[in-house]
């Protein structure tokens, strides 16, 4: 949300999806009775310190804090707000005066203040507790929308991995040493997480489809998702020169890939296992505390490709990484009509209740953060960078960047550095090579003199030309022989030197993992740019790794 953004929902005025409150010192029960309307019906913006009216009054600056702090404290408990939810406060300044604003959006579950069912008709929240036809009617509405709420009568415990449930205690008392799932057994952790309940519809109970994407066994997930997956594919290229391959580029389809189809608690740590092995680590000092920049980034970015994703459709996600860009596309139920901005990303949770699983597990911050953390770290990650959304039916995220650090530190631009490889090995093939063509060479020089002599004086007949003429041909096939060798080793040793520039100090193993699980001539590749002097091994055989050497260096830059 921007400040000229705010602006225009005050001049808009209260509606169904626009509530004011004037509290400048503490907040009113009112506050949270619109919270739960919001969640119960289709979401809205709330704003503290404004008028009905729209005049700015603002809230007392001694009390900000407080009141912030009051806000969470609420409605992150289940003895007042159920089920809990959870928010990003957010604090403007207008005309001088502190504003505190609020987005809620639509929630998957119906929820009650202080046991109270509350619903938004026009500009008014409405209790409706006694009526159980609205009541229900929410619920319809709801489980229709999310497709997580699906209630899954014949799931049981059993289906579930105890693994996991064992995961997810650790993991979410990582962050919170008294944290309430270490005292529950795992039927307990469902029930309290809202993953087991009632279909109004028919009657029967049962746990919902989020707890079997969250805590199932393989076959559980896929035989409730029969087309589930994230394919996690790393290209060793730009975007651009995958899009449009040069005629000379290898047929490469991937560098790396990982076929996910595992519950969502572990598919999202083989993914950040995927953005770690492919994306370089940066860190960052904030104060005194030193950060982890990628993990901040691309945590959100992993985690919203499981968590807003339309799980009914068989398109199965993408976490696609290239040398210049990142692209996580996922099948999608478009929220209205108006296209979703990065400053509007959170604003559609598409799967509430997996992605408060996400919140206790600490892989996600209030609603909001991901987009803030992407916004707030990603120019010190790559300093020239750009987001783009698509949000139609497919939900396309990409960050395309630069890196400023590769740039300074290696050459000019890919097509240079590229040449400049070519040039240092066809001098090493050269070397190697041109001893296996001196005798084609010599060979070919005795059929010429045997020629001049024969074309001078018209001596030879017609026979022994044809000979002579056959002999060529077999040189000329030994020739494109030995220049198909010289592709080969030239295609294989750029490569070496392409993933070795990228990952300085990779070790044999992944080098080797790198060469498509090992090239059958790999290790004689390696040794012939050693030999040469291009790269280096250094340190022991089990910690050390690979790294140009300064004379291959020098050539380069």
């Amino acid at each position: 949300m921007t400040k000229a953004q705010l602006q225009n929902i005050i001049k808009t005025g209260e509606n169904i999806s626009i509530e004011f409150k004037k509290c400048q010192k503490e907040l009113s029960q009112t506050v949270f009775e619109t919270v739960c309307a919001f969640l119960n019906r289709s979401g809205g913006h709330l704003l503290i310190g404004v008028g009905d009216d729209g005049n700015i009054i603002g809230v007392d600056e001694r009390c900000l804090d407080t009141m912030v702090k009051n806000f969470q404290n609420t409605v992150n408990n289940p003895q007042v707000l159920n089920p809990t939810f959870y928010f990003s406060p957010e604090v403007f300044t207008i005309d001088e005066k502190k504003i505190i604003y609020i987005y809620v959006p639509e929630s998957s579950q119906v929820h009650r203040y202080k046991s109270k069912v509350y619903d938004r008709v026009g500009d008014a929240d409405i209790d409706i507790s006694n009526n159980h036809s609205l009541i229900n009617n929410i619920y319809l509405r709801k489980n229709k929308e999310f497709t997580e709420n699906e209630v899954l009568p014949f799931l049981e415990i059993s289906d579930l991995d105890a693994d996991t449930f064992k995961k997810a205690r650790r993991l979410a008392s990582v962050w919170d040493d008294n944290h309430s799932w270490l005292m529950m057994d795992d039927a307990e952790i469902l029930k309290s997480s809202g993953l087991w309940r009632k279909d109004t519809q028919t009657g029967k109970e049962g746990y919902i489809l989020a707890a079997a994407l969250l805590f199932g066994k393989g076959n559980t997930v896929l035989s409730c998702c029969p087309a589930y997956k994230t394919d996690a594919i790393y290209r060793n290229m730009s975007y651009e020169r995958f899009q449009h391959p040069l005629p000379t580029d290898p047929d490469v389809r991937y560098d790396d890939r990982d076929d996910i189809r595992v519950n969502l608690i572990e598919a999202y740590q083989r993914l950040m296992t995927f953005v770690n092995r492919n994306l370089p680590d940066k860190f960052h000092i904030e104060g005194i505390q030193r950060m982890d920049i990628r993990d901040k980034i691309f945590r959100e970015i992993a985690a919203n490709c499981l968590i807003h994703r339309e799980y009914s459709h068989s398109f199965p996600a993408k976490f696609l990484v290239f040398s210049d860009r990142v692209i996580t596309e996922n099948w999608n139920k478009p929220a209205g009509d108006n296209p979703t901005t990065i400053e509007q990303l959170e604003t559609h949770t598409k799967n509430p209740i997996i992605a408060r699983i996400f919140k206790e597990l600490g892989w996600v911050e209030e609603l909001g953060s991901g987009r803030k953390n992407v916004q707030k770290y990603a120019p010190l990650y790559y300093s020239d960078y750009k987001i783009a959304i698509s949000n139609e039916d497919k939900f396309v995220f990409s960050i395309t960047y630069r890196d400023a650090d590769e740039k300074a530190n290696s050459l000019e631009t890919a097509d240079n550095q590229t040449n400049k490889i070519q040039r240092l090995i066809d001098e090493l093939i050269n070397d190697n090579v041109n001893d296996e063509n001196r005798p084609i060479n010599d060979e070919n020089c005795l059929i010429n003199d045997e020629k001049h002599p024969i074309n001078y004086e018209n001596r030879l007949i017609n026979d022994e030309k044809r000979t002579i003429n056959d002999e060529k041909r077999t040189i000329n096939d030994e020739k494109r022989t030995i220049n198909d060798e010289k592709r080969t080793i030239k295609k294989e040793l750029s490569k070496i030197l392409l993933i070795i520039i990228d990952n300085p100090g990779i070790n044999r193993k992944k080098l080797l993992e790198h060469l498509n699980k090992g090239h059958s001539r790999s290790n004689f590749y390696i040794k012939l740019l050693k030999d040469a002097n291009i790269i280096e091994f250094v340190g022991s055989n089990k910690t050390g790794g690979y790294y140009l050497t300064e004379m291959a260096k020098t050539q380069l830059i």
